[in-house]
């Protein structure tokens, strides 16, 4: 007779205590895979909110006397020349020790110009990481990115009449007009961009920025560590980490990570015992039935491969089960533990582990019941017949 037959049959016979020991093992395993899948998307989401917000570092100059200011810089009212960064500084922050974790780099410069008698403020930036790092802006037009192209702010626009397409005369230097911001209800809709270069050598601030957003990828990267870096990289510069809510978002999801860690080990070492348990009652009903086998010319290794063939199918049915129920768990109480739409896949290759992890769990809880079951006396055994 098949060592695996006997498995099955004797599961089969004690309905009783299966049931209890699979429950115990879907419970598990439903709670280990139900607390993973919500704090996965949970942290995935939060990575798409990082994302629509843009930047999440910023580095201006030391100066003081503020004025005038766009995206939280200023520039002085007086004729006091400010603090600067400069090109330089780009490469400095692309170079540091975390720089994988910097998604890119966008410098801006700013400062006051004239268009038909009235000041307005234009802002240089590089348009290609301008564009990927305000992902929110909407406009008309072509999206900017030669050297003579302008990106009007909604009120510049309606006040000097432009559309995309329109030309305009800046301190003697012709710029198209090449797309108008839709309107953003912020300080950028009454501003002028142009390319950096461009408006460095406009402004006579050639090599000069006035600051630099940073857009990290925050969902893995150490924001502490990477500020740490660049002020060490630019010692003239002050770092700040921005959207604060957010960070404070990632705080708490991080400490339910690993509050929920603590619970699945505490749920598995629960499951693990309530197997162990249920199997060394088992082994304890059965020693009769151990000694007919041992009777019948079995092996003390025929024994021991008999108990752990049997805790290895309720490990791996329970480890299926489990994945199934966790994910329709976490999929009913994601919104409300979350507080936020998300969504929770199903994903083959945790469905794997989980069965993997549910027939190990399964099999080490049943070692010292199935050691004993071996020891058995034949002689012994036969006696309680």
């Amino acid at each position: 007779m098949r060592l695996d037959s006997i498995a099955i049959n004797s599961l089969r016979r004690r309905k009783v205590k299966m049931v209890f020991m699979l429950l115990g093992m879907v419970i598990a395993m439903a709670t280990v895979v139900t607390l993973f899948s919500i704090t996965t998307a949970m942290n995935s989401e939060l990575a798409d909110t990082f994302d629509e917000i843009g930047a999440n570092i910023m580095v201006t100059p030391k100066s003081d006397n503020l004025s005038l200011s766009y995206g939280g810089v200023s520039i002085p009212a007086s004729t006091e020349q400010p603090a600067m960064l400069t090109n330089n500084d780009i490469i400095k922050i692309n170079t540091i020790p975390n720089k994988d974790n910097i998604a890119f780099v966008a410098p801006k410069v700013l400062g006051l110009t004239e268009f038909q008698g009235n000041s307005l403020m234009l802002v240089g930036v590089d348009f290609p990481y301008e564009l990927k790092l305000k992902k929110w802006w909407t406009y008309q037009g072509d999206k900017p990115g030669a050297v003579d192209d302008l990106l009007l702010g909604n009120k510049v626009a309606r006040e000097f009449d432009k559309i995309p397409g329109d030309n305009m005369i800046i301190k003697g230097k012709e710029f198209k007009v090449a797309a108008v911001l839709d309107e953003q209800g912020t300080e950028e809709d009454g501003l002028i961009f142009a390319n950096l270069l461009t408006a460095q050598d406009l402004l006579n601030k050639k090599n000069q920025l006035s600051f630099i957003e940073v857009a990290a990828y925050c969902t893995t990267c150490p924001i502490e560590q990477i500020i740490s870096e660049i002020e060490t990289g630019v010692p003239n510069a002050k770092v700040t980490a921005l959207a604060e809510a957010v960070r404070t978002r990632q705080q708490i999801i991080d400490r339910f990570t690993n509050f929920s860690y603590a619970v699945s080990l505490v749920v598995l070492l629960i499951g693990a015992l309530v197997v162990m348990l249920t199997m060394m009652s088992s082994v304890s009903e059965r020693t009769s039935e151990i000694g007919v086998y041992r009777a019948m010319g079995f092996r003390r290794s025929n024994i021991f491969e008999i108990i752990l063939t049997e805790a290895g199918i309720i490990g791996l049915v329970g480890g299926l089960l489990g994945y199934i129920v966790g994910i329709l768990l976490a999929k009913t109480l994601a919104p409300t533990i979350a507080q936020m739409a998300i969504t929770i896949p199903w994903n083959p290759l945790m469905g794997v582990t989980v069965v993997f992890v549910a027939t190990v769990v399964g099999l080490l809880s049943s070692a010292y019941p199935a050691v004993q079951a071996a020891k058995l006396d034949p002689a012994e055994a036969l006696r309680h017949i």
